[in-house]
């Protein structure tokens, strides 16, 4: 069980650039089903720490029962909510970038974060659109000072085939709305750096990781020396991710559904999951925190390279250039039957924050998602 993902000894740079967040530096916008109470998080009772700005997140799933961006304690109300809503699983992804306790240590503890509710679970079914997380983005936008890095745990692998089936009978929505590719597209323009998983159900990279204006971020599990590629098997179009960072075993938070005495427990305490412990959702926000460290560490280079408004989408590329060129080369395992193996490129915050803007190169603009053929 993975309980540590924040720096080690020596890691200088990553522990400045924490120092920086903890400060105060633009806030990551972590666009999920909400959050829960968890000390993990920092709330004191219901109280939430001051770096979670709950009053300027919006609750767009279900706004009937509360503005504010907080998931309900509530049990599955069917056999199909019970394998596709999760209503805890905003509070396990942002538990991975600012949990400091004992059970689990994130990558930025104390990093300033305005949270937003668009489901009630990673996937979206027939009770939530796609268009939330547009609405989400473009509020996010508006904000003053205007966030830096989005957080996106979620999605949908668009067209799927034989699948198609399956996703009806779970009330799967298909593809993406166009409001959340127009609002990544405002978003990458903006300069802001849109971090989203890459999936695991299929061996397709999911909507929005697959809109080339976004960072996607694979997963992989660790077994001794070796790497495991997650999902098993690989992606059939490994070049659309930019990284990959640990998503099996992480111990993150968790929450309980009504009625348990002690609901705000971590994933090993028995109980509290009955799957294994996995998910590129949790490899997403490493990355994303990642992301925000970087922009912290080289705030003054990159507004005096891009500041004008026709270049900041320029930001976003040489965040992905520098990711891309900081990370760690390695050969990961398929567990798929007939194995082989799948060469990934694996997260390295120390390195990352190491690695300038490279402001001499003139970057290639990504194609719009609003053209993205789905």
């Amino acid at each position: 069980m993975i309980r540590d993902l924040g720096p080690g000894r020596g890691q200088r740079r990553w522990k400045a650039a924490q120092a920086l967040l903890r400060a105060g530096a633009a806030p990551i916008v972590h666009i999920d089903t909400g959050l829960a109470p968890h000390p993990a998080l920092g709330f004191v009772g219901e109280t939430p720490p001051p770096n979670i700005r709950l009053d300027l997140g919006i609750n767009y799933y279900d706004p009937s029962r509360s503005l504010a961006p907080l998931a309900p304690r509530a049990d599955p109300g069917s056999t199909i909510e019970a394998l596709t809503e999760f209503p805890d699983h905003g509070v396990k992804t942002l538990s991975v970038i600012l949990s400091d306790q004992a059970e689990l240590r994130g990558v930025a503890p104390g990093a300033h974060v305005v949270p937003y509710r668009v489901a009630n679970g990673p996937v979206f079914r027939a009770s939530a659109r796609t268009g939330l997380i547009g609405d989400a983005i473009d509020h996010a936008l508006g904000l003053d000072p205007q966030p830096r890095v989005m957080s996106i745990s979620m999605g949908n692998p668009g067209p799927m085939g034989a699948f198609e089936l399956l996703r009806a009978l779970l009330g799967g929505e298909t593809v993406t709305a166009r409001a959340t590719r127009d609002a990544i597209d405002r978003a990458y323009e903006a300069g802001v750096i849109v971090v989203c998983a890459a999936g695991q159900i299929i061996d397709r990279v999911v909507y929005p990781a697959r809109f080339a204006r976004t960072i996607a971020v694979g997963g992989f599990a660790k077994q001794g020396a070796k790497l495991i590629h997650y999902p098993t098997g690989g992606y059939a179009e490994a070049e659309r991710v930019d990284v990959w960072a640990p998503a099996v075993g992480v111990n993150r938070a968790a929450v309980r559904p009504a009625g348990e005495d002690d609901p705000y427990v971590f994933a090993d305490t028995v109980g509290a999951e009955a799957t294994e412990v996995s998910g590129t959702s949790y490899a997403c926000p490493q990355v994303a925190a990642a992301a925000a460290l970087w922009v912290a560490a080289h705030a003054d280079a990159l507004e005096s390279a891009y500041g004008a408004p026709g270049d900041r989408w320029r930001i976003v590329e040489a965040f992905r250039r520098a990711l891309r060129d900081s990370a760690t080369p390695a050969t990961a395992e398929n567990g798929a039957p007939g194995g082989g193996e799948a060469g990934i490129r694996t997260l390295d915050i120390e390195a990352l924050l190491g690695q300038a803007p490279d402001t001499a190169s003139q970057h290639r603009k990504r194609q719009p998602a609003a053209n993205a053929v789905l």
